[in-house]
């Protein structure tokens, strides 16, 4: 029982005793009534409390991005090098000659063009990208919330103190019970 309470009950006693003879019966029934008692202070309790709040930080960030172009055609390649070597055997030979070295050279360079194509299609490429990187900080604030009042209020006579949720203003409503003690 907090003192607040045993104040109440001791008050409510002696008035009981003094209004023992206006009962004018012995029994076990309590009278309350309320009455209002006049507030000598009122201090704010505040509690320190951590507050997250959470900020996204962005920042740019470089970063070397290789790539395999592949878009030389192995078939135009072989295309292309048939024909400038069918040319370039046309060019070498003389009569029967000339038809076989032009074969010779359509499939040489046939073949050629292909491993070109294939050779410049495996060569990776690197360029420069800027990408924007995003993470969540944790920012932690302290702020001091009111947690309720602590309150002292004066009652026929006698000092008490409470603590209450909300300002109670100049006056406290209270509750006074009183009872017959034998």
């Amino acid at each position: 029982m907090n003192i607040n309470k045993i104040a109440i009950v001791a008050l409510a006693g002696a008035m009981g005793m003094s209004t023992m003879a206006y009962a004018g019966h012995k029994g076990k029934h309590a009278q309350r009534f309320h009455d209002y008692a006049k507030v000598t202070y009122v201090e704010p309790v505040y509690r320190t409390v951590r507050i997250n709040r959470p900020e996204q930080e962005c920042w740019d960030e470089e970063r070397v991005v290789e790539r395999d172009y592949r878009r030389s055609d192995r078939t135009a390649g072989g295309i292309v090098g048939g024909i400038l070597g069918g040319v370039a055997g046309h060019q070498v030979g003389n009569g029967r000659g000339k038809t076989a070295a032009t074969i010779v050279g359509t499939i040489l360079g046939s073949a050629i063009g292909r491993d070109v194509a294939a050779e410049g299609a495996r060569r990776p490429s690197s360029h420069v990208e800027t990408e924007t990187v995003c993470k969540t900080v944790n920012r932690y604030q302290e702020e001091e919330r009111l947690q309720g009042y602590r309150v002292g209020y004066r009652y026929r006579g006698h000092e008490y103190d409470t603590f209450m949720d909300r300002h109670p203003g100049k006056r406290l409503k209270v509750r006074v019970r009183l009872d017959v003690i034998e």
